[in-house]
């Protein structure tokens, strides 16, 4: 069988190697991880990260070549971890390089809506990477905030609440953005309705209640995007921390029309694991779900970031998560650019912030100073499942032996299997991996991850 290795502390990297199957005993009983395909869960949408302003914007900076390589071993099966699945923002998001809207401020026809400004940096990016996905591109979209004229504090930072006079204008403002990007060749499958709306934060933001969010969908949302030929186009609740992932979704879901349209319930992890969460909403509604959000700041320790990623990969695929979106896809060293991510780089027009206290990291960094591209941890652990879990796998069970030791396996569509496995220990693990009664010893090295193909 067929070992994929990475141990971020010895700057390993996706180490290949070939171990003899069935190397033991089949009456081994010690150090055990079973491996059951026959018993199958969620099937696998894909891996990704969004496609924010400031990736982008740093995507720009780059030079062909550097473009290329990224291009490849971001979206390339072959060549790189086999991203095929992604976000992007309507409006500006914390991660643009100011604010800014799509529409002139007041206007109730939406006459003036145009996506000009993403046409600098995101949608060039996001065709790019399309050339070099492997599978089709699936994207969604979210709005941080509507416009300010829309809003009850007249602003489009810290919070407030959707104008009941606007939200038929805003629910169309929706349906606008997907058929404008699709007049560029770019596909919107699915949109969130807001992005974080229990938060009242010092960038775009707006407040939904779940009441809130399901009359704004039964009411509005799903007329307007009927009206403009959008039936087709997946919804998705909640789009916040998990904590609150269950009681959101059942007091949303109180709405039977609202259930019934909406496709799946988006989660980040900014509040702990909280990964029964994601169990309760897929035992009592069956709705995927999607880890719709997650990063680290620029001043943590890479390493250990990524071991953190790794855990929530874990914890959300077994879990019953189908689909992986990290947030920036690209960053720079001093974790943007970007602006709002505190009080004091509250935005102003025409300035970026590069305010490292305030940073957030990504898988890839692009290096101002040396202007080089640095491939991180993370993107090594994510990879450890993008580049071997493609879509249409489905999760398949699993036990293990050991509470640090990490394992999740999936069937792909060709019957092969990927398995995953993380130490997190400071200690060498061994392990006998069982299929079908064929037992295969490794050696798992401390604060490693390994994929293993059977």
């Amino acid at each position: 069988m067929k070992i994929i290795k990475t141990i971020p502390k010895e700057s390993l990297y996706f180490e290949e190697s070939v171990v003899a199957e069935g190397n033991i005993d089949s009456i081994s009983e010690t150090g055990i991880i079973n491996v059951y395909d026959e018993i199958e869960y969620q099937e696998i949408l894909g891996f990704g990260g969004a496609f924010t302003e400031s990736a982008a914007y740093n995507y720009a900076q780059f030079t062909e070549e550097q473009k290329k390589e990224f291009l490849e071993k971001t979206f390339s099966h072959e060549h790189g971890i086999g991203y095929n699945f992604g976000r992007t923002h309507i409006n500006s998001c914390d991660f643009s390089l100011d604010i800014y809207s799509y529409v002139e401020s007041g206007d109730t026809t939406l006459e003036t809506f145009n996506i000009e400004r993403d046409k600098k940096y995101i949608v060039p990016f996001i065709k790019d990477a399309m050339k070099y996905c492997d599978d089709e591109l699936v994207l969604f979209a979210s709005p941080w905030s509507p416009p300010a004229y829309m809003k009850t504090n007249e602003n489009v930072i810290r919070g407030g609440k959707l104008k009941e006079e606007y939200k038929m204008v805003w629910a169309r403002y929706y349906a606008k953005y997907v058929k404008a990007m699709a007049s560029d060749g770019i596909n919107i499958s699915a949109i969130t309705v807001q992005n974080e709306p229990n938060a009242r934060q010092s960038w775009e933001s707006c407040n939904y209640t779940p009441e809130d969010e399901r009359d704004f969908i039964e009411k509005y949302l799903i007329s307007a995007l009927d009206e403009e030929g959008l039936g087709e186009l997946k919804i998705m609740i909640w789009d916040h921390n998990k904590e609150r992932v269950y009681d959101r979704t059942k007091r949303i879901f109180t709405s039977k029309a609202v259930e019934e349209r909406v496709w799946g319930v988006a989660h980040h992890w900014y509040t702990g694991d909280h990964f029964e969460g994601l169990r309760l909403v897929h035992e009592r509604f069956n709705k995927p779900l999607v880890s719709a959000e997650i990063c680290g700041s620029i001043n943590e320790d890479a390493h250990a970031l990524a071991e953190r990623y790794g855990k929530e990969l874990f914890g959300d695929l077994s879990n019953y998560t189908c689909a992986f979106c990290d947030w920036n896809l690209i960053l720079s060293d001093k974790g943007g650019p970007f602006h709002n991510r505190s009080e004091k780089t509250t935005a102003c027009a025409g300035i970026v912030f590069e305010d490292k206290s305030s940073g957030c990291y990504a898988p890839v960094i692009y290096d101002t100073e040396s202007e080089k591209v640095v491939y991180t941890p993370i993107y090594y652990y994510i990879g450890h499942f993008s580049k071997f879990a493609k879509r249409g796998a489905k999760r398949v069970a699993t036990t293990s032996y050991h509470e640090d030791m990490h394992a999740i396996a999936f069937k792909n569509t060709d019957g092969s299997i990927a398995l995953v496995v993380m130490n997190v220990t400071d200690k060498t693990l061994p392990a006998v991996i069982r299929r079908n009664d064929v037992c295969t010893e490794i050696m798992l090295e401390a604060h490693s991850i390994m994929t293993v193909i059977l």
